[in-house]
């Protein structure tokens, strides 16, 4: 590649080869015989005319003419290259991971993106928001990818995501939305994936509030017998737990083989 190129002409160069995306670390190396002052410059120029967007420092995305109007691209068109700037892991997770299978009810208002420790902080431009939960944990084997307009993206397994609708419940408006969502996506789990790995991955408590759900509130009999029968190798008493911790136990609650107390009543929307 020429060394006297435009930046424009460069950035168009790579649109035309599939790139939605570029870091100032690749404009340099392309364009060494460049000031900084006069490559922020240009790089300003490109700002304002709304041909890219600066999502985090030293990392930029390309408008192409087709999203013009919407002034960004949609998430999952430059999310991976992002998170390999960034050096982390990360898979789309809970909402967002629903709304690839077809669970999500609407296209969620905000993008989760799961990584590992230390947190990052919650990404917005131009109306779209991208916002990242932090795990000590990684789940690599419940992790999948989906094919994108740009590419690949890595995804939460319908049960990966079941589980971490449940633990972070609190982010995405309360368990009733997430036993919503639950109901749909447990159609597309694969009972294989209930094993004794997702011990590792998730509370124990968890894993008994998504087994009460499946046992009295969405009918999968046989993914909550396979849950209760791995939970029961590896434990032998279960502990009582809330099913909302925030919430007073309930005095008068009926006994049930994941001993959750159910301090709450479950609405899903159908």
């Amino acid at each position: 590649m020429s060394r006297e190129i435009k930046i424009s002409t460069w950035i168009e160069n790579r649109l035309a080869t599939g790139n939605y995306s570029f870091t100032l670390k690749d404009l340099k190396q392309d364009r060494n015989n460049k000031t900084v002052i006069s490559t922020k410059r240009a790089l300003s120029r490109l700002v304002k005319q709304e041909k890219i967007i600066s999502i985090h420092k030293g990392f930029y995305i390309i408008i192409p003419p087709t999203y013009k109007n919407m002034g960004i691209l949609p998430p999952v068109m430059f999310i991976d290259n992002l998170m390999g700037f960034l050096d982390r892991p990360y898979y789309l997770s809970l909402l967002s991971a629903a709304s690839i299978f077809g669970a999500a009810h609407q296209q969620p208002q905000v993008n989760y993106i799961c990584t590992t420790l230390p947190s990052v902080r919650t990404t917005k431009k131009k109306g779209v928001v991208i916002k990242y939960i932090s795990k000590r944990k990684f789940p690599k084997e419940y992790i999948i990818q989906k094919k994108t307009e740009s590419g690949y993206i890595n995804v939460s397994n319908p049960l990966l995501t079941c589980i971490d609708l449940i633990n972070y419940h609190k982010t995405i408006g309360g368990l009733n939305r997430a036993a919503t969502i639950i109901n749909e996506l447990s159609e597309e789990i694969d009972i294989k994936n209930i094993n004794k790995q997702i011990l590792n991955i998730s509370a124990k408590a968890d894993l008994q509030r998504l087994g009460y759900f499946w046992d009295h509130e969405i009918d999968q009999s046989k993914l909550a017998d396979k849950l209760f029968a791995i939970i029961k190798d590896q434990t032998n008493k279960l502990r009582s737990c809330k099913l909302i911790n925030s919430k007073k136990k309930n005095k008068d609650t009926i006994s049930n083989r994941w001993k959750i107390n159910v301090n709450a009543t479950i609405e899903i929307d159908e």
